[in-house]
């Protein structure tokens, strides 16, 4: 993957732009990445519109040589301050020279903390991370400078299906039971993560961002594709509704004419090949595509001549606690979303008005309302744009951006 280096302005030059200044903690590889980075972009964007100031802070590398990511440590990416602490963009291969960038850049990050704050130009900070210790520590930073630390709440760690080990689940343990009550006020994204924060702490404030979209970087023009398809955009670690589309997929009757695109990222080549092996057993086998860690500016291209847009919510913790980011984007497309009737989608959705919604997690049920956009076309494309429009005027980053500077602003004169 390459970053164009004429869209990123190489600027060293201090940030000194009056106006509220805010840093993100805890990311790593910005400004690469899906859902989490996505979001981080758009929030940052969102505030810069209103005047404030950004800086996010990378305190390790991430990348390998070989993935032939083009960035500095330092610059400027849509509007966007960002600094690697570590001092380079890469991860080390060997463990005593990657434990001793992470004491590096840990040590420059709060150097950098701290001389911002002399200058006048440190007023709240956004941490979005698990990790019990760099929290605790950001927890302290903050204390100890006297700015508002609030936690980015996306997820329930202690419920995600990909932080099983023992040492994880201590980990979330400990984040919820003593880091996640100290946070100074917190973004939840869903109704059960507001819910869940009133519970751990009761006397603090919340602000709920959904997901949240750029709207106007899906009105673009595409050529036709030169056959129909279904699309999914997902991570590889959720094999199970990458399955789930997929059975669904085989009950469609399409006669032939219209594929199946995966568009997956993350994952072994081995958890890849077994995909790959899977699909072969399929009667649809030829039918189905996968596109492997699509960079995020080719998303659109993706999205936009699409039938329709998957992504099926399980009936679980986990799913009813986030809301995937991808959806946001979905409707941005303009084609008609099909989802199930769980977490924040139903919240927002209803069936056959703004999207298609299947009542339950099933496999039949689902494939359904795959069924109904090739057999009601005009009707498929009435509610894409009735979602479409729906995302508008609730899932617009720009529309959160006075939000959260008043937020920030009122806990940052507490």
């Amino acid at each position: 993957m390459v970053i164009n280096k004429g869209k990123i302005k190489q600027l060293h030059a201090d940030t000194g732009a009056a106006g509220f200044h805010v840093v993100y903690l805890g990311e790593n590889g910005f400004p690469v990445g899906f859902g989490a980075i996505q979001k981080l972009i758009l929030i940052s964007k969102a505030l810069i519109a209103e005047g404030a100031s950004i800086t996010v802070i990378n305190r390790k590398g991430k990348f390998r040589p070989e993935d032939d990511i083009q960035i500095d440590t330092e610059g400027y990416y849509e509007g966007i301050h960002y600094l690697y602490t570590s001092q380079s963009i890469y991860r080390p291969q060997s463990f005593l020279a990657r434990n001793w960038q992470k004491l590096k850049g840990m040590y420059r990050e709060f150097k950098y903390l701290r001389r911002r704050k002399k200058e006048g130009k440190l007023d709240a900070a956004i941490v979005s991370c698990y990790g019990f210790v760099h929290v605790f520590l950001y927890r302290l930073y903050s204390s100890w400078l006297g700015i508002p630390l609030v936690y980015n709440y996306v997820e329930m760690a202690k419920v995600l299906t990909s932080r099983q080990g023992f040492f994880t689940r201590i980990n979330d343990y400990l984040f919820e039971k003593f880091l996640i009550p100290s946070m100074d006020g917190a973004f939840p994204i869903s109704e059960v993560l507001i819910r869940r924060f009133k519970t751990l702490a009761p006397q603090k404030q919340s602000l709920k961002i959904p997901i949240i979209g750029e709207f106007d970087k899906f009105d673009i023009e595409v050529e036709a594709p030169p056959r129909d398809y279904f699309a999914y955009c997902g991570a590889l670690v959720y094999r199970e509704v990458v399955d789930f589309i997929l059975s669904a997929y085989d009950q469609v009757e399409d006669g032939g004419t219209v594929d199946m695109h995966l568009i997956l990222g993350g994952g072994s080549m081995d958890d890849y090949n077994g995909l790959l092996a899977y699909i072969q057993t399929l009667k649809k086998k030829d039918q189905i595509k996968v596109f492997r860690n699509v960079p995020h500016a080719e998303i659109p291209k993706h999205y936009k001549p699409a039938k329709a847009l998957l992504i099926p919510l399980r009936d679980t913790l986990q799913d009813a606690a986030r809301f995937p980011h991808k959806i946001a984007e979905y409707v941005a497309s303009g084609n008609p979303m099909i989802s199930t009737q769980f977490g924040e989608v139903a919240h927002y959705f209803t069936d056959g008005e703004n999207a298609l919604i299947a009542e339950d997690y099933k496999v039949e049920l689902f494939a359904e309302k795959m069924q109904f956009i090739l057999d009601h076309p005009e009707d498929a494309k009435a509610i894409g744009w009735r979602g479409k429009s729906l995302g508008l005027d609730v899932f617009n980053h720009l529309s959160y951006g006075p939000k959260i500077l008043d937020f920030l602003q009122s806990l940052s004169k507490k």
